[in-house]
């Protein structure tokens, strides 16, 4: 899937652009290996603007709201969830300077953390007149996706015994866990 955008196009009152993605293009979209488990359940619409910041600056300002089915991972039951994602990304034309990357030595104080200046973390950079914004926008809504997701915030999940769904009905399995620090006391006979 791609969603190019001709950069000659955006002047400094903004550019427009609205998609609407396919539930298949969604399925493509969302696929990762390992598999996120999140399957879209229709349509989504891509709303955004494009305009200049300064001669060769882009600024990507957008949100798509999808509509997600999953497992929750406390019953296993079916999930559904509303994901708004809002997008903004700063496109800057040219390649990245060598001097923007900083040396990854560790001077003995811990790991490095990364091997970008703090102030590029933010831009994006592209070469030529056209820009692929898909790639750019699959990562912010893989971004986006919570890592776990449940189908209320009432969900009692499943017995660690019997494995019965809790939401329905109570199975009647002991589940105290005793203070393994007391686990000894059991077996004193008086």
């Amino acid at each position: 899937m791609e969603i190019r955008i001709n950069v000659d196009r955006i002047k400094e009152r903004g550019f427009p652009l609205e998609r609407e993605f396919t539930g298949t293009e969604l399925e493509e979209l969302l696929r990762v290996d390992p598999p996120s488990g999140y399957r879209p359940t229709g349509p989504a619409t891509l709303r955004s603007q494009l305009s200049r910041v300064r001669e060769k600056d882009i600024l990507f300002e957008g949100d798509v709201e999808m509509e997600l089915a999953t497992e929750c991972r406390r019953c296993l039951a079916a999930a559904a969830i509303t994901l708004p994602v809002q997008i903004f990304l700063h496109l800057v034309e040219g390649e990245r300077e060598e001097s923007a990357f900083v040396s990854a030595v560790d001077e003995g104080d811990g790991e490095v953390a990364g091997s970008f200046l703090p102030e590029e973390a933010d831009r994006i950079y592209y070469t030529g007149k056209e820009v692929d914004l898909a790639p750019m926008i699959r990562e912010q809504i893989l971004l986006a996706m919570p890592l776990a997701a449940v189908c209320g915030a009432e969900c009692k999940g499943l017995c660690q015994i019997c494995g019965q769904n809790l939401n329905e009905g109570s199975c009647g399995c002991d589940r105290h866990i005793p203070d393994p620090r007391w686990a000894g006391l059991k077996n004193i006979k008086v």
